[in-house]
């Protein structure tokens, strides 16, 4: 690998499908000694300050010296072929290939819809009528397999609009819901059956063509049959299981935009630390734009200094989408110029929530933010305005306060309705972090 650093290089580390193999800068690998197929290759650098840089890369490792010309076994699970269809549909494969899968595509009447192996397809946009879904997956050698069904649209029957009341989560679930001391992630999610949830900490979902983020949108709209399907969504090229964002929704998404860069307000651009992933959501007819947060950790001042760049570089960014419907939330490790008072914290920091909170003043330092706050938007936070006396922990055992947050701008401060933190039965075992949710009426806006 090479790997550069301004303050120099204190540590590597070579991992192969996720096993440590050197901790210098080169290994040598006898591929011999592993199965034909895709091995995944993760490089890391950490400067003296325990920052960590990565590149990650998948290889096909073939030892036999034969051709593979065997193509991937394909099968479309859902929906049946030849059956009658409305609403949103769920299309999801099966493929199976000795050598693994390197790409998916889903076709509907020839137009492809997903690289991935599941699509929620709306058919409330089709003509009633035929329609062809074909199914491909590629191997690494590229053998194309697939699979082709048709079936019958129908929605002239359907006269049911979503509501416009929904609720909207956001959860850190730590390192990709994979860590064993909190079992629990996927039963909170279950038990909280919100309609749109921003995860944070999902950097092993896109791995594998989104395997993980598609294999819980299955479990999910499993275990809500009487529910609209989620349909999701997650960063991509993300290494690190505590980095990426994912979105489910049960609304259509519009648009999506992972944000590796933001502006300041010198005309710079700033590499954040985990990406900020703005989803745009048809909300019942009103756009809105979910943007997930996940701010530097750590406490002390250089990485205090790297979570007020970042946030001042997104307030930006809401500014030059201008005026529009926004809901910014996640795990924003600051603590609340709004709890002050309440319960005080140290460690983390007020300066990025200050920017952001009217007055924008520090209470920890007096410093005054509001040449930071924006120039469009009136912020709220959701959970403090409709609970001025909760603590509304989120990190609890580490800081018993909080610094997960849903703010939300002018267009949907008066349509909120109700907002808890961590209030399920298996909250503490969930995540080291608490979900914090909202409802939001819009026919109240």
């Amino acid at each position: 690998m090479n790997a550069t650093d301004a303050n120099g290089i204190s540590s590597y580390a070579i991992y192969i499908d996720g096993i440590f193999r050197s901790g210098t800068i080169s290994y040598s690998w006898d591929t011999t000694q592993e199965n034909d197929g895709i091995h995944t290759i993760l490089c890391e650098a950490t400067d003296p300050f325990g920052n960590t840089g990565s590149a990650t890369l998948s290889i096909t490792v073939n030892n036999s010296g034969e051709a593979d010309t065997t193509p991937p076994i394909v099968t479309i699970i859902s929906p049946i072929a030849n059956s009658t269809v409305s609403g949103i549909v769920t299309i999801t494969m099966s493929a199976t290939d000795a050598n693994g899968i390197s790409s998916y595509a889903i076709y509907i009447n020839d137009i492809l819809r997903s690289a991935t192996n599941i699509y929620s397809w709306n058919t409330t946009q089709e003509i009633d009528g035929s329609h062809t879904i074909l199914c491909e997956a590629i191997d690494p050698s590229g053998n194309n397999g697939s699979d082709t069904i048709s079936v019958i649209v129908n929605n002239s029957a359907i006269i049911q609009q979503p509501s416009e009341i929904f609720k909207l989560m956001t959860f850190n679930i730590k390192k990709s819901g994979e860590d064993p001391s909190y079992p629990d992630w996927k039963t909170v999610a279950q038990e909280e059956n919100a309609d749109i949830i921003m995860f944070i900490e999902t950097g092993d979902w896109d791995d594998n063509s989104n395997q993980k983020l598609n294999q819980y949108v299955n479990e999910f709209n499993t275990y809500f049959p009487d529910e609209d399907p989620y349909i999701g969504y997650c960063t991509q090229g993300i290494s690190l299981s505590t980095d990426g964002a994912a979105i489910m929704s049960r609304y259509p998404v519009i648009a999506y935009n992972q944000i590796t860069n933001v502006p300041l307000d010198n005309s710079t651009s700033y590499d954040v630390t985990h990406d900020f992933y703005d989803v745009e959501v048809n909300v019942s007819g009103t756009l809105v734009h979910i943007i997930g947060s996940h701010l530097k950790a750590m406490p002390g001042a250089p990485d205090e200094q790297r979570r007020e760049w970042e946030q001042e570089g997104i307030i930006n960014y809401m500014d030059n989408l201008g005026n529009v419907s926004i809901a910014y939330l996640g795990d924003l490790n600051s603590f609340s110029p709004e709890d002050w008072g309440l319960n005080n914290q140290t460690g983390l920091g007020y300066g990025p929530l200050s920017m952001i909170i009217y007055p924008y003043n520090n209470p920890d330092t007096g410093a005054d933010f509001s040449s930071y706050s924006s120039a469009i938007h009136s912020w709220i936070d959701v959970h403090r305005t409709l609970n001025p006396t909760d603590w509304g922990v989120t990190y609890p055992g580490v800081y018993n306060s909080r610094i997960d947050f849903i703010f939300v701008n002018q267009f949907l401060s008066s349509s909120i309705i109700n907002s808890t933190t961590g209030d399920t039965a298996h909250a503490l075992t969930g995540s080291d972090h608490l979900t914090v949710d909202v409802f939001i009426n819009l026919s109240l806006v």
